[in-house]
């Protein structure tokens, strides 16, 4: 514990400090190594939104809260790419030797996607260090494998691992609640998730009809994210900061076409601008 009371400044920890260490002994005597571990991580990114000042109580904490289903989404839907690309790199590969540099990257992307597909479906905390952890490791094997390198990885890469940040980051006590209770259900998602990963690189469908592959998962992640997130997306920063990188990614993908790309980025535009004027107006925004 006393590793982990040093992440926390040293005002906040001279303060706090025993209340902490306290808690933490309360709550792991006689707890199993799974429970002890979700401590640490809570401590972790308690420790972690101190430094950065990102409190629900403050305009910078409730900004992750309110983008943090997105992040996921976009994490999420990142790693299938990664994912796909891999097992696409596997099938074309002559052998191990050829494949293994992105091999890495494919199964921290797996990893990725049912870290998010947990966090979608009730267990925040657990999912979204999943894919942080995911997200990192494919960020560290892009930076580090020969021909690629840091610039590469950044420039890929920099996208998901904020996403992966902002999830961590969003305080406990504003964590989008849980909207699929049952073990089946999540078992279920994360079977279809996986399937829209592998299907594509194997049997690739015809255009227009390949640009499923990207619109369904995004839905599936907006419907478990729920009526809830959209709610909390009450400024025109957070509107822009949720949605701009899934337009960009469902962009990358194929997806969207110019003109469709123009149209989501103006109807982004237009939603932003309505929730800044609302909140301006102090009128009461709608929850859509």
């Amino acid at each position: 514990m006393t590793v982990l009371l040093k992440l926390y400044p040293a005002a906040y920890r001279r303060e706090f400090g025993d209340e902490i260490a306290d808690a933490h002994r309360r709550a792991t005597e006689g707890a199993g190594r799974r429970a002890r571990t979700r401590e640490a991580l809570d401590v972790v990114g308690h420790a972690l939104r101190m430094r950065l000042g990102l409190s629900s109580a403050g305009r910078a904490g409730r900004l992750p809260a309110a983008v943090a289903p997105f992040a996921v989404v976009v994490a999420g839907l990142n790693a299938m790419f990664w994912s796909r690309l891999t097992v696409s790199s596997l099938r074309a590969a002559s052998g191990i030797g050829e494949a293994g540099p992105v091999l890495l990257v494919g199964v921290s992307g797996f990893v990725t996607l049912l870290g998010a597909v947990a966090a979608l479906t009730g267990r925040w905390a657990a999912g979204a260090w999943t894919v942080l952890a995911g997200t990192v490791a494919a960020f560290a094997a892009m930076a580090f494998r020969p021909g690629f390198g840091l610039g590469f990885a950044v420039v890929v890469g920099g996208l998901p691992l904020l996403a992966a940040l902002s999830a961590v980051l969003c305080p406990p006590d504003l964590r989008p609640a849980s909207r699929l209770r049952t073990a089946t259900g999540a078992a279920a998602v994360s079977a279809g998730a996986v399937a829209l990963t592998v299907v594509p690189a194997v049997s690739a469908l015809p255009s227009p009809l390949g640009a499923l592959f990207a619109v369904a998962p995004v839905t599936g992640g907006l419907l478990l994210a729920g009526r809830p997130a959209f709610a909390r997306l009450r400024t025109a920063p957070a509107v822009l900061v949720a949605g701009l990188p899934v337009v960009a990614l469902v962009t990358l993908a194929g997806a969207l076409g110019a003109p469709a790309m123009m149209l989501a980025l103006g109807l982004l535009v237009v939603a932003a601008t309505v929730v800044g004027v609302r909140r301006r107006r102090g009128g009461s925004l709608p929850s859509v």
